[in-house]
């Protein structure tokens, strides 16, 4: 069963200007490494145990065969907020209870990096897979000790944040989006219902361990139709439990739409 939001991705086509931007913002960014394939990363951790990485590419992928990978094509979009994952203990489990669900789950796939002090950590994911499924998360569980992959001393930060309080997810029709969370979570229903954070979208909202996944679908003309306009379903704005509310402009921040929020 998922515990929660493991962490959020955020692509920017230069990870030494995104450090230098997120840390001008107040934030602890600390070195992550380079994946077996094609990126490196350097991570933001927080105290409730979730993380923002920060993720570029080393290497282009040809888009041919093997040398392909999911998060190139939102380069060409400004990059920003792309992904998420949630965290659980068992993702073999998983897989085989979303599949008798009505979500497929690709996986699990085993992923490793190597940070910059020469130290290995590996972890195994899943991703659904198929159509309409732009809006899901994807799902991870260490393999190697969680503290070498997200190093909790660097959950500080100057800015006073916290953890992550809620993700806005853009859908296009939020009833088939609650079918396919439904299926991924185990859940019968969302948690609760209109979405007064946003002006120009509403929808539902799922609590997963102790933060929210909204998904919205745009009311009107504004940025969330605009999103998914211009980038299909998806992350499209994150909020953090600081100590004051700020909006970051996102050309701050790597293109990605930040929330600090007081409380």
């Amino acid at each position: 069963m998922a515990t929660g939001i493991d962490h959020v991705v955020i692509l920017v086509p230069d990870l030494d200007r995104a450090v230098e931007q997120y840390t001008a913002l107040g934030f602890t960014v600390t070195p992550g490494g380079k994946h077996a394939r094609f990126t490196h990363n350097a991570l933001i951790p927080f105290h409730d145990g979730s993380y923002l990485e920060l993720i570029a590419f080393y290497e282009e992928p040809s888009g041919e065969g093997d040398e392909t990978h999911r998060w190139h094509t939102y380069l060409a979009a400004g990059g920003g907020l792309i992904d998420f994952a949630l965290g659980d203990p068992n993702v073999n489990a998983l897989i085989a209870d979303a599949d008798t669900r009505g979500v497929k789950l690709g996986g699990p796939h085993q992923g490793q990096r190597a940070r910059p002090d020469g130290q290995q950590l590996s972890w195994q994911s899943a991703m659904a897979e198929g159509d309409n499924v732009g809006a899901l998360p994807f799902v991870i569980e260490d393999v190697s000790d969680r503290g070498l992959r997200v190093p909790a001393d660097a959950a500080d930060h100057d800015n006073m944040v916290r953890g992550i309080r809620s993700l806005v997810v853009a859908v296009r029709d939020v009833d088939a989006a609650v079918q396919r969370y439904n299926a991924l979570l185990g859940r019968e229903m969302p948690s609760g219902e209109n979405l007064k954070n946003l002006e120009d979208g509403d929808g539902v909202y799922y609590l997963v361990g102790d933060q929210r996944i909204d998904l919205a679908a745009p009311t009107g003309p504004g940025p969330l139709q605009d999103h998914l306009d211009r980038r299909g379903e998806g992350p499209f704005e994150l909020s953090l439990m600081a100590r004051d509310t700020v909006d970051i402009d996102p050309a701050r921040a790597g293109g990605a739409r930040i929330r600090l929020i007081a409380g």
